[in-house]
C-alpha cells in the first residue's frame, strides 16, 4: 500500500511538463517493482535535472533582460543628450529675444519722447504763428488806413492847388482835419512831422476866422504857396515812409511764414518718420515677443522632457540593478540547492546499497492464472475504451498488443508493463515537447508583442520629435528667407537713397550758384539805378521847362521791382537751402536707422542659421535613429508573423490537446492500478515469507 500511494501523492497537475514526468515515476515505480531507495535516487536526479533547466532558462531571461537594460539606457542616454542641444539652443533663442525686447523696448521709449517733444514744438510754434499773423493784419490794417488818408490828403491839396487857391476851403479844410487827426499818431509820424502838420492844420484854421479874409489872401500868397509845397513834401516823405514799413512788415509777415512752414514741414517729416520708425519698432517688438513666447514654451517642454527622460533611466537602473541582484541570489540559491542534492543522493548511493539489497530482494510469486488473465482483460478493456473516447488509434493498437501479449503465456505483467511503460514514456515526451511549445510561444509572443510596442512607441516619439525639428527647420528657413530678403531691400533702398541724395544735392549745389549769382546781380542793379537817381530831386516835382530830366517814377518801378526779383531771389534761396537741410538731415537719419536695420537683420540671420544648423543635426541624428528603430521593428514584426503563422494557426488548441493527453495518461494510470495490485500483492506476499523464514 505505501508504495501504490507514495507516487501518486507526489503527482501535481498545476504544471503539464510536471505532471507527465510525475506520472512517469509512477509509472516506473510500480510498473519495474524497484526498491523505494532507488525510486529516492531516480526522484533526486529528476529534481536536480528540474533545478538545472529552470537555472538554465532563468539566466536566459535574465540575459535578454540584461540586453534590454543596455538598449533603453543607451536610448535614454541619448534622448537626454538631445534634449540638452536643444535646451541649449533655446536658451540661445530666448537670450537673443531679450536682448532684442530691451533695445526694442528702449528705442520705443526715445521715439515716443521724441514725438511728444516734437509735438509739443509743433502745437507752439503754430500758437505762435497765429499770434503774430493776428498782429501783422492789425499792424497791415492801421498803415493801410494811414496810407489811404495820405493819399486822400494830398489829393485834397492838390486839388485845391489846381484852382489857384492858396488856401484850402472850408470843407476841404474840415475834411483834411479830420483825416489828419487820425494820422497824427500814426506810427510812420515822428514828432517832427506831427509838429508841421499841426502847424499847418493851425495855420489853416487862422486863417479862416479872420475876417479881412481876401486882404490877407493876397498879402500872404507868396507864403501860402511855400507852405503848401512843404506840407506836401512832408505828406510825400510820411507816404514813403508808411508804404516802406509796410513793405518791410509784409516782407518780415512773408519770412516769418516761410520759416513757419519750413519748421512745420521739417517737424511733420519727422513726426511721420519717428511715427512709421514706432510702428514698425512695435511690430517687431510684437514678433520678437512671439518667438520668445514660443521658445519659452518649447524650453519648458524640453525641461520636462528631459526630467522625465532622467527619473525614467534613474528608475531603469534602480530597476535592472535590483533585479541584477535578485539574479545573483537565485543563482546562489540554486548552486546551494543543486549541491544539497548531489550530497545527498552520493550519501544514499555510498551508504544505502546492502540495507536495500538485503530488504527489497526480487521474489517471484506466482499468481493463479485467471487472477492475471481477469486483470489484463481490465486492462485491454480500458485501453480499448479509451482509445475509442480519444479516437487515438495508438491507443487502440496497445490495447491490441497487450491482448496478444496475455495470450502468449508468457510472463504478462512484465510484458505489459513494458508496453504501458513505452506509451506512457512516448506520451509524457509528447506533453512535455506540447508544454515547452506551448510556453515557448506564449513567452515569445509575449516578449516580441512587447518589444514591437516598444518599437513602435519609440518610432513615434523620434517622429515626432523629428516632426517638430522640421517646423522649428521650416520656420526657422522662412524666416531667414524675410531677413534675407529684408536686407535685399534695405541696401536696394539705400542704394537708393544715396544715388538721389548724389543727385539732390547736386540739383541744390547748381540752384544755389544761379540764386546767389542772381542775387548778386540785382543788388548789383539796384545800386546803379539808387546811385544815380538818388542825386535827382525830380522825384517830387516837375521842372519848369520841357528839357531831359531823370525819369525817377519809372526808375522807382523798376528798383521795386528788382527789389522783388531780390526777395524772390532771396527766399528761393532760402528755400533751397532749408530743403537741402532737412533732405541732408532726413538722409543721415534715414541712412543711420538702415545702418541699425541692417546691423540687426544681420544678426538674426547669423543666430537663425546657427539654429538651422543645429537643428538639422539633430534631425539628421532623430532621421538615423528612426531608421534603426524602424529597422529594428521590421525585424520585430516579421519574426512576430513568423512566431504567429508557428503557435496562432492551428486547427486543435492546446488545451484541447491537453485534456485530450490527460485523459489518456489517466486511463493509463487507472490500467496501472489494475496491474499494480497485482504487483502488490506479490511484493507483500514476499514480505511475508521473508518473515516467516
Amino acid at each position: 500500500q505505501r508504495l501504490k500511494a507514495l507516487p501518486l501523492e507526489c503527482c501535481s497537475f498545476s504544471a503539464q511538463p510536471d505532471v507527465m514526468r510525475c506520472l512517469s515515476s509512477v509509472f516506473f515505480a510500480s510498473a519495474s517493482a524497484a526498491s523505494p531507495i532507488a525510486k529516492v535516487v531516480q526522484l533526486l536526479s529528476s529534481l536536480e535535472a528540474k533545478v538545472t533547466a529552470e537555472g538554465e532558462k532563468e539566466q536566459q531571461q535574465y540575459e535578454k533582460f540584461v540586453q534590454w537594460c543596455e538598449d533603453n539606457a543607451k536610448e535614454k542616454q541619448h534622448e537626454l543628450k538631445n534634449s540638452a542641444e536643444h535646451k541649449e539652443s533655446l536658451e540661445a533663442t530666448i537670450q537673443k529675444a531679450e536682448a532684442d525686447i530691451s533695445s526694442t523696448e528702449s528705442a520705443i521709449a526715445d521715439l515716443s519722447a521724441s514725438i511728444s517733444q516734437n509735438e509739443g514744438d509743433l502745437e507752439k510754434a503754430t500758437a505762435v504763428r497765429k499770434a503774430e499773423h493776428k498782429d501783422f493784419l492789425e499792424r497791415d490794417a492801421e498803415m493801410a488806413d494811414t496810407i489811404d488818408t495820405l493819399e486822400r490828403a494830398m489829393q485834397t491839396i492838390k486839388k485845391e492847388m489846381t484852382k489857384g487857391l492858396m488856401q484850402l476851403s472850408t470843407s476841404a479844410a474840415h475834411s483834411m482835419t479830420d483825416a489828419l487827426s487820425k494820422v497824427l499818431d500814426a506810427p510812420v509820424v515822428s514828432g517832427t512831422d506831427k509838429a508841421k502838420l499841426e502847424a499847418f492844420l493851425q495855420s489853416q484854421a487862422a486863417a479862416r476866422e479872420d475876417d479881412g479874409f481876401a486882404a490877407a489872401q493876397e498879402a500872404q500868397s507868396s507864403s501860402q504857396s511855400s507852405g503848401f509845397d512843404a506840407i506836401m513834401e512832408t505828406f510825400q516823405d510820411l507816404l514813403d515812409k508808411a508804404e516802406s514799413q509796410r513793405s518791410q512788415q509784409t516782407k518780415e509777415e512773408t519770412e516769418a511764414q516761410f520759416n513757419f512752414e519750413m519748421l512745420k514741414q521739417s517737424l511733420t517729416d519727422e513726426l511721420k518718420t519717428e511715427n512709421k520708425e514706432l510702428a514698425s519698432a512695435r511690430s517687431r517688438l510684437a514678433s520678437v515677443k512671439e518667438t520668445l513666447s514660443t521658445a519659452s514654451g518649447d524650453l519648458d517642454e524640453t525641461n520636462k522632457d528631459s526630467a522625465s527622460d532622467a527619473d525614467t533611466l534613474k528608475q531603469l537602473q534602480t530597476d535592472c540593478m535590483q533585479t541584477a541582484s535578485d539574479h545573483e541570489m537565485s543563482v546562489k540559491g540554486r548552486s546551494d540547492e543543486l549541491k544539497a542534492l548531489s550530497e545527498a543522493k552520493k550519501i544514499i548511493s555510498e551508504m544505502t546499497g546492502g540495507a536495500a539489497g538485503k530488504a527489497y530482494g526480487l521474489v517471484q510469486v506466482r499468481s493463479a492464472t485467471n487472477a492475471k488473465t481477469q486483470s489484463v482483460d481490465r486492462v485491454v478493456s480500458m485501453l480499448r475504451s479509451l482509445g475509442k473516447s480519444q479516437e487515438d488509434m495508438q491507443m487502440a493498437l496497445l490495447a491490441t498488443k497487450v491482448s496478444s501479449t496475455a495470450l502468449s503465456g508468457d510472463d504478462v505483467f512484465a510484458k505489459v508493463k513494458g508496453l504501458i511503460r513505452d506509451m506512457l514514456t512516448r506520451l509524457v515526451e509528447k506533453a512535455e515537447a506540447d508544454a515547452k511549445e506551448h510556453e515557448w510561444c506564449t513567452t515569445t509572443t509575449k516578449e516580441t508583442t512587447a518589444k514591437k510596442e516598444d518599437h513602435e512607441a519609440t518610432v513615434a516619439k523620434l517622429t515626432s520629435r523629428a516632426d517638430k525639428a522640421k517646423s522649428v527647420i521650416a520656420k526657422a528657413q522662412a524666416r531667414l528667407a524675410t531677413l534675407q530678403a529684408e536686407l535685399a531691400e534695405l541696401n536696394k533702398m539705400q542704394a537708393e537713397m544715396d544715388a538721389n541724395r548724389n543727385s539732390e544735392h547736386s540739383d541744390f549745389l547748381e540752384a544755389q550758384a544761379d540764386y546767389e549769382q542772381g542775387i548778386e546781380g540785382v543788388q548789383a542793379a539796384i545800386k546803379v539805378l539808387k546811385d544815380y537817381y538818388g542825386k535827382s530831386s525830380a522825384l517830387l516835382q516837375q521842372p519848369a521847362v520841357g528839357t531831359h530830366s531823370a525819369s525817377g517814377g519809372a526808375a522807382g518801378g523798376i528798383i521795386g521791382l528788382l527789389e522783388v526779383c531780390e526777395s524772390d531771389f532771396s527766399k528761393l534761396l532760402a528755400e533751397a537751402e532749408a530743403d537741402e537741410k532737412e533732405a541732408a538731415s532726413v538722409y543721415e537719419r534715414q541712412t543711420k536707422d538702415n545702418k541699425l536695420a541692417k546691423t540687426e537683420k544681420e544678426t538674426s540671420t547669423k543666430y537663425t542659421k546657427k539654429e538651422v544648423a543645429r537643428t538639422e543635426k539633430a534631425l539628421a541624428e532623430l532621421n538615423d535613429d528612426t531608421e534603426a528603430e524602424q529597422a529594428e521593428l521590421d525585424a520585430t514584426l516579421e519574426y512576430l508573423a513568423k512566431v504567429n503563422k508557428r503557435c496562432v494557426a492551428k486547427p486543435e488548441t492546446y488545451a484541447d490537446r491537453k485534456a485530450k493527453r490527460e485523459a489518456e495518461i489517466s486511463g493509463l494510470k487507472n490500467a496501472l492500478k489494475i496491474l499494480e495490485e497485482e504487483t502488490a500483492s506479490e511484493f507483500l506476499a514476499v514480505r511475508s515469507v521473508r518473515r516467516h523464514v
